[in-house]
């Protein structure tokens, strides 16, 4: 006949607790898991904002490469209202920036020592700030010229101003930080990127091609 066993037999009460603290086990490792996946969707979905705000070459333009571009009011520096229409005749870069961003702030320092190149392609540089900076506090615009540009800020070949409401929606949408347009003499746009500071070598091949 075989010993019965001594070990003590758990009452009802010891089960519920054994039974109550397993259940909070699991319920503390699926609120764990559940964190994981939250944080990690938020950083996909943060990546992906952040590489369509600052890569829009990457995702279809609401202005295509081929076409005219559009009219519109840019208001300069010195007050004078410009017309993209006026522009013609002579291939322009507009390029759409907002005070705060910092790649347009890296990009207008490149600038600066690429205009000489730009020039000699015939190409004027309209640095223009998007309407109302996106609705962000920067830096006025006149500010943003002479801290960054330096000497430049006053070439004849570079020309600083802010983008009419109507002109921002027109060519920059999805609002974008940082947008530029190369447009031919004859106003049609060849050539869309973004941040000059790290696009500068494909900026200056596409307006040799203008040349």
């Amino acid at each position: 006949m075989s010993k019965a066993s001594t070990r003590p037999r758990p009452t009802g009460a010891a089960r519920r607790r054994a039974e109550a603290r397993r259940q909070k086990r699991n319920r503390l490792l699926l609120a764990a898991s559940v964190t994981i996946v939250v944080a990690l969707v938020a950083v996909v979905i943060a990546v992906h904002v952040a590489t369509r705000r600052s890569n829009p070459a990457s995702q279809s333009v609401s202005l295509p490469v081929g076409t005219t571009a559009p009219n519109g009011t840019i208001t300069t520096l010195d007050g004078r209202t410009v017309t993209v229409a006026a522009l013609r005749g002579k291939p322009t870069l507009i390029w759409f920036v907002t005070t705060w961003c910092s790649s347009c702030q890296a990009g207008t320092q490149a600038m600066a020592q690429n205009l000489a190149a730009l020039a000699a392609d015939g190409v004027r540089v309209v640095e223009v700030e998007n309407y109302a900076d996106l609705g962000q506090s920067g830096p006025p615009m006149d500010t943003f010229a002479r801290t960054l540009a330096g000497p430049a800020a006053s070439n004849p070949d570079w020309t600083f101003g802010e983008a009419s409401a109507a002109l921002t929606h027109t060519y920059n949408p999805r609002a974008y930080l940082d947008l530029y347009y190369l447009i031919d003499a004859e106003g049609k746009i060849t050539y869309v990127n973004s941040s000059p500071s790290s696009t500068m070598p494909q900026l200056l091949s596409a307006a040799r091609a203008l040349a």
